[in-house]
């Protein structure tokens, strides 16, 4: 039988904003297992207020409905839970989640008052769940997050919150990703992508809200995401995943210094991001060529670590 290990989040992911955010913004199903809320399984982090702050992550659920969600190390602070609040409601957002390793008491009295109020005014409360989080691993492996939600709705609100959501999460079909874009150019745009990727052989897969470019590539199911687009024309590229962080196998072309200050160039990036989003509307007419030529020197990248990786190395 392996050895559980539980550790700090540092532990596991040294930086909370360059490594954590990153990583729990491409687990967000696995995190709506603990709140009991099927959410997108990606999500868009860092994401700018209009007050020049930044949310850690916005995503969806089924229904279309905004959650934020905002994570920390460490204790939960004053900070971090008022900032999500305001963005929920300037969002008209459907709930809110934190996520800390621990939450005071006095944190919770508020997340419960919250939830009543709610319960009273469905149309306009925000349901707010705060949970824990820890590293767990067995026998040495790769670290992984297990989360446990603290506070939440009560059951009555919970179970509104799931007939509404009864279809649970599910992927999109083909129509429906398109259907979701605001204008004909933006969805012959994304029509494009999606078919020059397809006869380049390689696969898309279909979220609640996006749709995801893979490549084959060095990792357990022998493919690797290469970047996520959204119907209106939001590209989030996982320079984080392409550094190993999920599989623990980085690929080094995609790690350089040349690679990156080229990246940060196409899609506006600060240099920072390791879950990088570029604005709405960025993938156009004028840069799906360019993005075709990132994702096929990605997939290039991802084929010649996959034959310099002998399997047994493969996580």
């Amino acid at each position: 039988m392996g050895r559980i290990e539980f550790g700090r989040l540092t532990a596991a992911w040294k930086g909370e904003a360059s490594d954590f955010t990153p990583l729990l913004a491409e687990r967000l199903d696995q995190l709506g297992e603990a709140v009991g809320v099927p959410l997108a399984q990606v999500g868009r982090a860092e994401v700018w207020t209009t007050g020049g702050r930044r949310i850690d992550i916005v995503t969806e659920d089924a229904d279309g409905a905004t959650f934020v969600i905002e994570n920390q190390y460490g204790r939960a602070d004053h900070d971090h839970l008022t900032r999500g609040l305001a963005y929920a409601v300037a969002a008209k957002a459907r709930g809110l989640v934190v996520v800390a390793e621990e939450h005071r008491d006095e944190f919770r009295a508020v997340g419960q008052y919250l939830n009543d109020l709610a319960q009273k005014h469905p149309d306009n409360g925000i349901s707010v769940w705060l949970v824990e989080a820890q590293a767990i691993r067995i026998d040495g492996g790769i670290w992984a997050p297990m989360f446990t939600a603290v506070v939440g709705p009560n059951d009555f609100v919970r179970a509104v919150e799931q007939d509404r959501q009864r279809a649970a999460r599910k992927a999109l079909t083909p129509d429906e990703f398109l259907a979701l874009h605001d204008s004909d150019q933006q969805r012959t745009v994304s029509e494009k992508v999606i078919a020059w990727w397809t006869r380049e052989g390689h696969k898309v897969r279909y979220g609640s809200t996006n749709v995801r470019l893979g490549a084959p590539g060095p990792s357990k199911n022998g493919s690797r995401t290469v970047v996520v687009v959204y119907a209106d024309g939001t590209v989030s590229v996982p320079l984080h995943s392409y550094a190993g962080q999920n599989t623990g196998i980085p690929i080094a072309s995609l790690t350089t210094d040349e690679f990156r200050a080229k990246t940060d160039r196409l899609f506006g990036f600060s240099g920072t991001e390791q879950w990088g989003t570029t604005a709405a509307g960025w993938l156009n007419a004028e840069t799906a060529p360019q993005l075709r030529t990132f994702c096929l020197d990605v997939a290039a990248a991802y084929a010649d670590a996959l034959l310099s990786t002998d399997e047994g190395d493969i996580p």
